[in-house]
């Protein structure tokens, strides 16, 4: 990485042009040592590129990747040989990336950009934990961009999953937004990948998000929609997809509601429709491309058994399904326990009957302070009722399905 680097990242300037300069000259170093007659003479500057180029100071680049040694942020840049080709082939890649956490090779990576709406519905919610689950079980990367709804939910269907995930951000990497996310930003930092386009520092803007969209799905062999409207910014990705020669995969959705007219209409389009995780997972196998995938594939396919739809088509589903699938008579659960605990814990433990929730989850859905929260959850876990999993989530123990209190 170099400053020069930096420097024609952060020109003003569309990031499909810098690449078709940098093409032109060969490397970074070249079109940065240029001159002005060099830039006239190759017929494709304007005369407001050229002055743009022409301001050939490092100042703001060395202050740039000064503040990343400070933050722990580190750099890559397309001509670095770790720089996911994957990426730079796009015709509009970003010059620089900046990342936290753990960067995937993402060329040998299955990887699969997951989108959907910030406001998901039951249903939505449901489909992105339990296919970034089923994805992640098999060896897949999930690839989001850590807004809330669908994004979060991926990232950590993804975790839950004991797998990886990448979060692309439309802001610093060094900037966690939207806050309610914090937990769950610390936990990909450390399992995972945070990555920007954008210097630590920056802000979260409107259009950083459509510009980072082209990321998540460049990173990525398909991009899979889970819901969206007709002006959804999930539809923004299934478009770069497309753009980008990626797979583009959707989850049908109830003709009768707005969320599901992107995610219809993209399967009327020619989106594979996709049910379970083995939709997808089928486009990659016998190809040679994911071998580790393919293994984990077979050796996951053992703990699945069949079951028959009254259609009679044979569906593959978990003999013992994640935590989140399971539903349990939360009425029955209260009348049990109402004698036995205060009313704030069991407004906890009713949040955790169906499925595990993170910390700041638990604290959405309770109505509570985080700080009344996380006391009454050290007296249920001393009391044994819940118990910690890893990233600051939080399940109920097999005591209280079972009523043993």
């Amino acid at each position: 990485m170099t400053l020069q680097a930096i420097w024609l990242s952060e020109l003003k300037m569309g990031a499909a042009k810098k690449k078709r300069f940098l093409e032109h000259f060969s490397s970074i170093e070249d079109l940065y040592s240029a001159t002005e007659s060099d830039y006239r003479q190759s017929g494709l500057f304007s005369h407001t590129d050229i002055e743009k180029l022409k301001r050939k100071s490092l100042k703001d680049a060395e202050k740039i990747l000064e503040k990343c040694y400070i933050e722990g942020i580190r750099t890559i840049s397309i001509e670095d040989d770790e720089y996911p080709e994957r990426l730079a082939n796009i015709d509009d890649a970003p010059i620089v990336l900046y990342y936290k956490g753990n960067l995937p090779s993402f060329d040998t990576e299955l990887a699969i950009a997951m989108v959907g709406p910030r406001r998901n519905t039951a249903y939505g919610k449901m489909a992105a934990e339990r296919l970034a689950y089923e994805l992640s079980s098999c060896g897949a990367h999930i690839v989001s961009g850590l807004a809330l709804g669908v994004d979060a939910l991926a990232h950590t269907g993804a975790l839950l999953a004991g797998g990886t995930t990448t979060a692309v951000l439309g802001c610093g990497p060094d900037i966690i937004y939207p806050k309610t996310n914090t937990n769950l930003y610390e936990e990909i930092c450390v399992r995972g990948c945070i990555i920007s386009e954008y210097p630590p520092g920056t802000p979260p803007e409107r259009f950083h998000f459509p510009a980072r969209n082209r990321i998540v799905s460049g990173l990525s062999v398909g991009v899979l929609v889970i819901e969206a409207d007709k002006k959804s910014g999930s539809l923004i990705t299934a478009k770069h997809a497309l753009e980008q020669g990626k797979d583009v995969f959707a989850v049908p959705g109830n003709i009768d509601v707005p969320t599901s007219v992107g995610t219809n209409s993209l399967i009327q389009s020619g989106a594979k429709l996709v049910t379970c995780g083995s939709d997808i997972l089928d486009e990659y196998t016998g190809l040679g491309l994911f071998p580790d995938v393919e293994q984990r594939i077979i050796d996951t396919k053992s703990a699945y058994k069949a079951t028959t739809d009254d259609s009679g088509r044979q569906a593959p589903v978990y003999s013992d399904p994640p935590l989140f699938e399971k539903k349990v008579d939360t009425t029955k659960i209260y009348d049990k326990l109402k004698s036995t605990f205060t009313e704030n814990q069991l407004k906890i433990i009713l949040s955790l009957v169906n499925e595990p929730l993170h910390l700041d989850s638990i604290i959405e859905v309770c109505g509570l302070s985080a700080a009344r929260v996380l006391a009454e959850l050290t007296v249920l876990e001393l009391e044994g009722a819940v118990k910690q999993m890893s990233g600051k989530r939080f399940s109920i123990t097999d005591m209280i399905l079972q009523g043993g209190f």
